[in-house]
């Protein structure tokens, strides 16, 4: 009987924003009339091949409803399935839907959302699958936003702004949830500060990026898990940090990255414990671009010691195409030292949006 009530709370809710979303979209801007447009966000394709020939693909597409201007709406689907060979019951999911009135008063966005909003934090370079291997865990960045609420926003110009959340986040049976996001983009110098609670854990977070003419820095750091009676730990840390060094054709990018003890799982849909402990992963990509070119290829340096791998030690030599909004990356894993992989491990990576 719980689990009905708890599906229909669901399903009440889903129906009320997909109304109040088409309300917008079609009728409240009566002076203006704009059609919907229908994006696919991303579209991520990985084959795998090892050395006993046998391949397996992982598909993920997210699929993007919007319409509107000063009344915005957004409707969110996703497809994902981690073995399209032998898994062919692959579904399209409901992701989220979001509901926006912008610039009232000329001082203040209100959206209201339910389900995936986006990530609070995102990174840069060292994330996704390809690089972490862990069902589930893809590590796009510090805080991924899920749940059922309202989020008001103000901002002058582009220099300074935020954003206040309070939802009820998924899992939960109330509104539990509070986040702050304040960022301050001076030039090539951005900075965001993150806080946040759920019930009686809070979280604190900050990202720092600086964009010059030879060296970018991407640095991001969270702590997810700050509750009475709880001790700091390291292993509770969110840490990315990325240096990008430009010489002419060559790029050499540098990241550190420790993973958190509790993490967003897109599998799972939900925030779960991650059972890492004293991890760290240092990747080191070596990149050459030639100008004017649809091209570039490089090799990586990869070390991790994560449950996964006590040591592990891969060198990547890989190559992109880039074409008319497809890259395609091909790459091949040289596990020098492994416990969990084989010896050779190729990839073909196909990503694309339009």
């Amino acid at each position: 009987m719980t689990k009905i009530k708890t599906y229909a709370r669901e399903t009440m809710k889903l129906s009320k924003c997909i109304l109040l979303l088409l309300l917008i979209i079609f009728t409240a801007g009566t002076r203006l009339s704009f059609g919907a447009n229908v994006f696919i966000t991303n579209m991520d394709l990985t084959s795998r091949i090892n050395l006993q020939a046998q391949i397996e693909t992982r598909g993920l597409v997210d699929i993007s409803f919007e319409g509107g201007y000063k009344y915005q709406g957004k409707l969110l689907f996703q497809y994902y399935n981690p073995d399209i060979e032998h898994k062919r019951t692959g579904t399209i999911l409901f992701d989220g839907a979001q509901a926006s009135v912008l610039d009232i008063f000329k001082v203040l966005d209100i959206t209201y959302w339910t389900g995936y909003y986006g990530i609070l934090g995102e990174g840069n370079h060292y994330k996704g699958h390809l690089y972490h291997r862990d069902p589930g865990f893809d590590y796009n960045g510090y805080f991924p936003v899920l749940g059922t609420g309202i989020i008001l926003a103000s901002h002058y110009y582009d220099l300074v702004g935020g954003q206040l959340f309070t939802y009820q986040r998924y899992g939960s049976d109330y509104i539990n949830s509070m986040d702050i996001n304040f960022w301050v983009d001076n030039g090539p110098v951005t900075f965001s500060f993150f806080a946040g609670v759920s019930s009686s854990q809070y979280r604190i977070g900050t990202q720092f990026t600086y964009a010059g003419e030879v060296t970018d820095i991407y640095f991001t750091a969270g702590y997810l898990t700050l509750e009475q009676g709880r001790q700091l730990a390291l292993d509770d840390v969110y840490l990315l940090l990325e240096e990008w060094f430009r010489m002419k054709n060559l790029n050499l990018i540098l990241s550190v990255f420790t993973r958190p003890a509790i993490h967003y799982n897109y599998i799972d849909r939900n925030y779960v414990y991650t059972d890492e402990k004293n991890d760290i992963d240092f990747n080191f990509d070596l990149n050459y671009e030639p100008e004017a070119s649809n091209f570039s290829g490089g090799a990586e340096l990869n070390i991790q010691t994560n449950k996964l791998e006590t040591l592990g030690i891969a060198v990547s030599p890989y190559v992109s195409i880039f074409t008319s909004g497809v890259t395609w990356k091909i790459k091949v894993d040289i596990n020098v030292l492994t416990q969990s992989r084989d010896l050779l491990t190729a990839y073909l990576n196909i990503k694309a949006s339009f």
